[in-house]
C-alpha cells in the first residue's frame, strides 16, 4: 500500500513538472524567429504566414494558432514549434511537388473534362502532391465506374520519390468486362404480374433470348443507381395511377456474382388494395364560377383513383386561372381516404392569389431584329391583365419566324409588389440573310443545280428579298420576291413576285417541247383568326409553247398537245385572280407531332385572258399522338394523314386547259412507289400528259429511333399512300386508285438539305402503263 502512494505522488510530481516546462515553453517574448526544413521556400515567405513577430508575447493558444496557421497554407506536410532560449524554432517539412502525373488505362471515363477537372482540384504536373486528394480520385473514379456497371474495375496508385522534394503519380486503372443485370425478380405482386411491372422499368435483363430490334442498342441491362431510382419512381406512379395509393416498396437488394459480370436486383413490394374516388369538391376562393371549374377536372366520381389525372386536373385549373390574370395561382389536391368502403373523397383547394397586370415586356438577344418587329407578334400586352394563354402564343408566334431559332420566356414578379409582373422573351436568333449555291436530285426533277440571295429579316424588319435561279434537268428559272409580313398595322401581309421559266417538257420523264414563262404577282394575306388567314391577289403571265423537233427538224410535238394548239394557239396570257383560306395549329412547320394543316386555293383566269379557266384545291394535314391513345407507346409515335383534291377545268374563253397547267400523280409528293407522272392520262407517244382532276391520301406512322436527332432533324416513318389523277372530274372512280405501302426515312443534311428516301414494298399497280419506281429519294430540295 504505501509502495502505491508513493508511485501515485511521483506521478503528480511529474504531471506537474510537466505542465510547467510547457508553460515555460510556450510563454516568453519573442526575440527571433528560426525557420528550419525548407527546400524550394524562402524562409521570409513562411514568416508572412506566422500570425506572430518578433518582440511578440508567445502563449499557448498563439502557438497553436500559429501552427494552425501553417497547415492551412497547404504547403506543407509537418509543423512543429521549439524553443532555444529566446529564439523561437519553427521546424517544417514542406508537400512535394509533383513531377509527372499520368493516368492510363481510362477508355470509358476520362477525357479532357477530367484532366480539367483534376487540375482545379491541384492534381497536375507542377502542384503540391497531397495523398488525400490522390485517395479521392481513387474512390471518385471507382464511384463512377461502379455508377456505369464496372464492377470488376481494378485502380492501382503509384507514387514514387524522384528526390530533390519531387514524387511522381502513376493511376493505372483495368476496366474490365461492364456487369449487366441478369434476373430482376419481383415480391409482393398479386394483381399484376411480373411482365407488366417490368414493362415499366428502363432497366431490362439480360435473361430473354430475345431482344426488341428497336432497342438492343440502348444497353439496358446496364445497371446504374439513377436508372433504378427512376425506374421506382415509374413503378409507383404505375400503381398510383390504378388507383392503389398505398403502395410501397418495402425493401431493396441488389447483388453481385462472385465474378463481378452479372447483377441481381430483387424488389419486395406491398401493393396495398385499389381505391376508388367517391366524390371531388372545391375549396377556398374560386374567383369564377364552379361550373367552368368543373369542366378543367377530368376525374369523375367512382372511376378508380389516379394521381396523374387528379394532377392534370389540378394543373389545368391552375392554367385556367392564369388565363384570367392569376399568375401564381396555387392549386392543392387534397384527398381524404375512407379505409371502410376503399374510396377517396378529393378537394381541389384554391388559392388564385392576387390579379397579375403585366408591367413590361422586354426582349434579349436579338440583335439584329428592331424591338417593334417583335413585339408586333404579341398577344399580351403591357399594362394588361396577365394571361398564360396570350404569354405562350406570344412565344409560339416569336418561334415560328424564319430568322428566330429559339424563344425561352420567363415571368417574374415585380420586386416589392404583389400584383404586377415582367414578362421576359430570351431569343436567339438565327442567320436570317444566305447566300446559297447548291446542287440537288429528285425523281420529280433530277439533278438540279440552284443559287439564290435571300434574307428572312431584311434591316431587322422582318421584311423578306429573295432572289432565285435554278436549272435541273428539263427547265431553267429565275424569280424575286418581296414580302411585307405587315404591310399594314392589323397584319396584313403583301408579296410582289415576279418570274421567268424555259421547259422543255411537263416533267422530267414527258414529250418534249418548248415553253417559255413569264409574270408577276402581287399578294395580300388577310389574318381573320390567330390561326387562319385569307389570301387575294392579282397576277399576269404568259406562256409560250414552241414546236420541239427531231435531229431531221421533224416536229416532235405529240398528238394531243398539237390538238390543244389547233384549238387555241401557242401563245397565252392570262390574268389571275388568287383567292385561298388556310388554317394552321400546327406545332411546328417541320417534323410536327401535333396539330393540322388546312389549306383552301380557288385561282381564275379571269376576263379578258386569252383562256380563261380556274383551279382549285383542298389539301388538309393532321398529326395524332398515337401514344396518347395507346398506354405504354412513346410519345414519339406520331400518326400523320395528309389528303388532297384538286381541279381544274375551263369556264370561259378556249377549248381546253392547257396541259402544262394540268395534274400530274406519282413520286414523293402523292403516291410513293410510282415513278413522277407515272399514274393517270398519257399521250401519243406513251409519256405522262396529266390530268383535269387529282386525288391523293398520304399518311404516314412515325417510328421512334435510337438518334439523339429524331423527330428533330430525322424522322423514320412507315407509309401508306393512295391517290391517283383523271383526266376530268366525271372519270373518276374508286376502283382506278393506286395504292402503295413501305418506309421512309428524312434528314436534314448539313450541306445538302432536305434528303428523303422511301422504299415502296407495296405497289398496286393494276394498269399496264402504271409506271412503278419503288426505291425513290431526292435531296436539296424542300418538303
Amino acid at each position: 500500500m504505501p509502495g502505491i502512494l508513493m508511485r501515485a505522488l511521483a506521478v503528480l510530481l511529474c504531471l506537474c513538472a510537466t505542465s510547467a516546462w510547457a508553460q515555460d515553453q510556450y510563454n516568453f517574448r519573442v526575440d527571433d524567429v528560426q525557420v528550419n526544413g525548407v527546400q524550394r521556400l524562402e524562409p521570409g515567405t513562411v514568416l508572412t504566414y506566422l500570425p506572430l513577430s518578433v518582440g511578440d508575447q508567445l502563449t499557448e493558444s498563439r502557438a497553436q494558432q500559429s501552427i494552425r496557421a501553417l497547415y492551412d497554407t497547404g504547403l506543407f506536410e509537418n509543423v512543429a514549434l521549439q524553443r532555444q532560449g529566446n529564439t523561437l524554432v519553427v521546424d517544417v517539412t514542406e508537400r512535394p511537388e509533383i513531377a509527372r502525373f499520368t493516368i492510363k488505362g481510362n477508355k470509358k471515363i476520362g477525357g479532357d473534362e477530367l484532366k480539367k477537372a483534376l487540375k482545379e482540384q491541384g492534381l497536375a504536373q507542377g502542384e503540391l502532391y497531397k495523398r488525400s486528394l490522390v485517395d479521392q480520385l481513387e474512390q471518385e473514379l471507382r464511384r463512377q465506374y461502379y455508377s456505369n456497371g464496372y464492377y470488376s474495375v481494378a485502380i492501382n496508385t503509384d507514387v514514387t520519390d524522384l528526390g530533390n522534394n519531387r514524387v511522381a503519380i502513376d493511376i493505372t486503372v483495368k476496366e474490365g468486362p461492364i456487369a449487366s443485370i441478369k434476373d430482376i425478380n419481383i415480391i409482393g405482386n398479386e394483381d399484376f404480374t411480373d411482365d407488366q411491372l417490368k414493362d415499366v422499368f428502363e432497366l431490362k435483363s439480360s435473361s430473354p433470348a430475345y431482344t426488341h430490334p428497336l432497342t438492343f442498342w440502348r444497353s439496358r441491362d446496364r445497371y446504374s443507381r439513377e436508372k433504378l431510382l427512376g425506374d421506382l419512381e415509374s413503378l409507383n406512379s404505375f400503381y398510383q395511377n390504378r388507383g392503389y395509393i398505398r403502395f410501397s416498396v418495402s425493401s431493396i437488394q441488389v447483388s453481385l456474382s462472385p465474378d463481378k459480370r452479372n447483377i441481381f436486383l430483387t424488389l419486395n413490394v406491398d401493393e396495398g388494395a385499389q381505391y376508388k374516388i367517391n366524390k371531388y369538391q372545391f375549396a377556398g376562393d374560386m374567383i369564377v364560377p364552379e361550373t367552368s371549374l368543373q369542366r378543367l377536372v377530368s376525374v369523375k366520381d367512382g372511376q378508380t383513383f389516379s394521381r396523374s389525372e387528379v394532377d392534370a386536373s389540378a394543373s389545368r385549373i391552375s392554367s385556367g386561372l392564369a388565363d384570367f390574370g392569376y399568375a401564381f395561382a396555387d392549386v392543392d389536391p387534397l384527398t381524404r381516404v375512407n379505409e371502410e368502403d376503399k374510396t377517396v373523397d378529393l378537394t381541389f383547394f384554391i388559392d388564385p392569389g392576387k390579379r397579375a397586370y403585366v408591367r413590361q415586356i422586354a426582349f434579349n438577344g436579338n440583335e439584329k431584329t428592331n424591338d417593334e418587329t417583335l413585339r408586333r407578334e404579341m398577344r399580351q400586352f403591357e399594362g394588361a391583365p396577365f394571361s398564360r394563354r396570350g404569354v405562350e402564343r406570344s412565344r409560339t408566334r416569336l418561334a415560328r419566324l424564319p430568322y428566330v431559332q429559339d424563344v425561352q420566356v420567363n415571368t417574374d414578379k415585380v420586386a416589392g409588389s404583389e400584383d404586377l409582373v415582367d414578362v421576359n422573351y430570351d431569343i436567339t436568333e438565327r442567320a436570317a440573310g444566305t447566300l446559297q449555291f447548291g446542287v440537288g436530285f429528285s425523281d420529280a426533277q433530277g439533278f438540279l443545280i440552284n443559287g439564290s440571295v435571300s434574307h428572312s429579316n431584311f434591316r431587322g424588319t422582318g421584311n423578306t428579298l429573295s432572289l432565285r435561279a435554278e436549272t435541273n434537268d428539263y427547265a431553267k428559272s429565275v424569280g424575286a420576291s418581296w414580302t411585307d409580313p405587315y404591310f399594314t398595322d392589323e397584319g396584313v401581309s403583301r408579296t410582289i413576285s415576279a418570274f421567268y421559266r424555259n421547259t422543255d417538257q411537263l416533267i422530267r420523264i414527258g414529250s418534249g417541247f418548248d415553253l417559255n414563262s413569264i409574270g408577276g404577282a402581287v399578294t395580300f394575306g388577310l389574318p381573320i383568326t390567330e390561326y387562319s388567314q385569307l389570301r387575294a391577289g392579282l397576277g399576269v403571265e404568259t406562256n409560250e409553247i414552241n414546236s420541239a423537233v427531231d435531229r431531221n427538224g421533224n416536229d416532235q410535238l405529240s398528238d394531243e398537245l398539237n390538238e390543244f394548239i389547233t384549238e387555241n394557239g401557242r401563245k397565252a396570257t392570262t390574268y389571275e385572280l388568287q383567292t385561298g383560306w388556310s388554317r394552321d395549329t400546327r406545332n411546328r412547320t417541320f417534323f410536327a407531332t401535333r396539330g393540322s394543316n388546312t389549306e383552301f386555293q380557288f385561282n381564275i383566269k379571269g376576263p379578258g385572258s386569252d383562256l380563261e379557266y380556274y383551279d382549285t384545291s383542298l389539301e388538309h394535314e393532321r398529326y395524332f399522338l398515337v401514344g396518347s391513345w395507346i398506354p405504354g407507346l412513346s410519345d414519339k409515335v406520331v400518326l400523320s394523314v395528309d389528303g388532297r383534291v384538286a381541279q381544274t377545268d375551263i369556264w370561259g374563253t378556249g377549248e381546253d386547259v392547257p396541259p402544262y397547267d394540268n395534274f400530274f400523280a406519282g413520286g414523293a409528293r402523292s403516291v410513293r412507289g410510282f415513278s413522277n407522272g407515272g399514274l393517270g392520262p398519257r399521250d401519243s407517244f406513251d409519256n405522262p400528259y396529266g390530268g383535269q382532276f387529282l386525288t391523293t391520301v398520304q399518311s404516314e406512322l412515325v417510328i421512334p429511333t435510337f438518334l439523339e436527332s429524331d423527330n428533330k432533324s430525322t424522322r423514320l416513318t412507315a407509309f401508306y399512300d393512295m391517290g391517283n389523277v383523271y383526266e376530268n372530274a366525271s372519270d373518276f372512280e374508286t376502283s382506278e386508285l393506286r395504292s402503295s405501302a413501305g418506309v421512309a426515312f428524312y434528314w436534314f443534311t448539313p450541306f445538302f438539305g432536305l434528303l428523303r428516301v422511301s422504299y415502296a414494298a407495296y405497289v398496286d399497280d393494276k394498269a399496264k402503263n402504271d409506271e412503278v419506281d419503288r426505291f425513290q429519294f431526292s435531296f436539296g430540295v424542300g418538303l
